[in-house]
C-alpha cells in the first residue's frame, strides 16, 4: 500500500456524537488519508475511536489543551507530505479531499475552501453560523486570497515549517496565516473543498464561546499592542456595527443566504455584542484561561 498523499488532523473538544460523524465523513470520502485525531474529551469517545476507527491515529490528552495546541499536537505526528486541519464538528464531502491533493500537487503550498452550514432548522443555528464563517460561505472565491478558515485548510510542509513556532506557542490562524503570507506563501482557495459545519450551538454555550474566543484573542495580542491595547478596549463598541457590516457584505455575495441573515440579525447582534465585550475584557485583564473553554 502507497504511503498516503493527505494526513487529516482533527481537534477533537465536542465529543460524541460529532467526533463519530466526522470520522465516518473521512472513513467514506478520504479513505486514502492518513487520520490523526487530538482529543481532549473523554474516555468513552476514545474507546469508541479505538473500536470503531483502528487505523487511526489517537493523540489523547487528560490535562486542559487548546484547540490551537490540539492542532499542533496533530500535525506535528502527521506523516503525509500535506496536512490538512479540521474540527469533530466538520464533516468533510466527497471531493473533498481529492481537491485538496490536487490543489498541492498543482503547486500550491496552502489550501482551503468553503464552508457549508449544515444546521439550518433554528435560527440560532444560522446566527452562530454567520458570526464564524460568514467569510467562507459557499460559493467562496476561487485562487489567491487574503485568508483561509482554519478548520478547513491544508498545509505542505514547506508552510508547516515556516509556522512551526507559532504552532508550538499555540497560535490561532489569525497569527498563522499572516506570517504566511508575509514569508511569501499564497493562500489558495478552490470552492470545491467544501465540508458541512455540523455544530448544534444552544443559545448560552454560544454566547459563553463568544465571549472565551474574543477574551483569548484579545489576550493573545496584548504583548505586540502594549499600551494601545487600551485604546482597544475603549474601541470595542465599534466592532458591533463594523463585524455587523463585513457579515452583511459577505452575504450580499451569497444570495441563497440573505433571507437567513435577516430573521437571524437580532441574535447575531447579540452574539457580536458578546464579542466586543469578550475583547474589552482580554485587552483590559487578559486571556485568562478562556482559550482552554473554546470549543
Amino acid at each position: 500500500m502507497s504511503a498516503p498523499e493527505l494526513s487529516v488532523v482533527v481537534a477533537s473538544v465536542n465529543g460524541l456524537p460529532y467526533l463519530a460523524d466526522c470520522l465516518e465523513a473521512l472513513e467514506r470520502n478520504a479513505p486514502a488519508a492518513e487520520v490523526v485525531v487530538a482529543d481532549w474529551t473523554d474516555e468513552p469517545t476514545r474507546t469508541l475511536v479505538r473500536e470503531r476507527w483502528p487505523n487511526v491515529k489517537l493523540l489523547s490528552f487528560d490535562e486542559p489543551t487548546t484547540v490551537p495546541e490540539l492542532r499542533a499536537a496533530g500535525i506535528f505526528a502527521a506523516q503525509a507530505p500535506h496536512v490538512a486541519v479540521i474540527e469533530d464538528h466538520c464533516d468533510v464531502l466527497a471531493s473533498w479531499a481529492d481537491r485538496i491533493i490536487s490543489a498541492h500537487l498543482d503547486g500550491h503550498a496552502v489550501v482551503g475552501g468553503s464552508i457549508r452550514n449544515a444546521r439550518t432548522r433554528r435560527l440560532r443555528d444560522w446566527a452562530a453560523f454567520f458570526c464564524e464563517y460568514s467569510a467562507f460561505m459557499e460559493p467562496a472565491p476561487a485562487g489567491s486570497v487574503r485568508g483561509l478558515p482554519g478548520m478547513n485548510v491544508s498545509y505542505d510542509r514547506e508552510a508547516l515549517a515556516a509556522i512551526d513556532d507559532l504552532l508550538r506557542a499555540g497560535h490561532w490562524e489569525s497569527w498563522l496565516h499572516p506570517r504566511l503570507l508575509e514569508r511569501g506563501f499564497e493562500l489558495w482557495c478552490d470552492p470545491e473543498v467544501v465540508l458541512d459545519h455540523a455544530k448544534d450551538f444552544g443559545f448560552v454555550e454560544f454566547v459563553s464561546q463568544r465571549y472565551h474566543y474574543s477574551r483569548s484573542y484579545a489576550g493573545m495580542r496584548n504583548g505586540e499592542l502594549g499600551w494601545k491595547r487600551f485604546v482597544y478596549a475603549l474601541g470595542s463598541p465599534l466592532l458591533v456595527p463594523l463585524a455587523y457590516s463585513r457579515m452583511a457584505r459577505h452575504v450580499r455575495a451569497r444570495p441563497a443566504h440573505r433571507r437567513a441573515f435577516r430573521r437571524s440579525t437580532p441574535l447575531i447582534l447579540l452574539y457580536t455584542m458578546v464579542w466586543a465585550f469578550g475583547e474589552a475584557v482580554g485587552y483590559l485583564f487578559g486571556g485568562g484561561r478562556s482559550i482552554l473553554k473554546v470549543r
